[in-house]
């Protein structure tokens, strides 16, 4: 199984992440996430430091994914 995996370089006003919306809309859109579970591992990244490692459902969706967040600020992202 195909896993993506990332991190994110926060970007923090007080309590709140800067930036992670089109992370999460990525995660949803291209790994088939809900809201909550998109979330759920943004917050890890941000808040814990936590290099994430979400499954795809398959290699195409992975490579997607990465691509996507490759374009983005502050995330890094490959297939793992």
């Amino acid at each position: 199984m195909a896993t993506v995996v990332f991190s994110i370089d926060p970007d923090l006003c007080g309590p709140v992440s800067v930036g992670t919306v089109r992370v999460i809309r990525t995660l949803e859109q291209r790994l088939g996430l809900s809201l909550s579970d998109a979330l759920a591992a943004v917050n890890r990244a941000v808040f814990d430091g936590e290099i994430v490692r979400v499954p795809a459902p398959s290699e195409g969706a992975a490579r997607q994914c990465v691509a996507a967040l490759s374009t983005l600020p502050r995330v890094t992202a490959e297939i793992g």
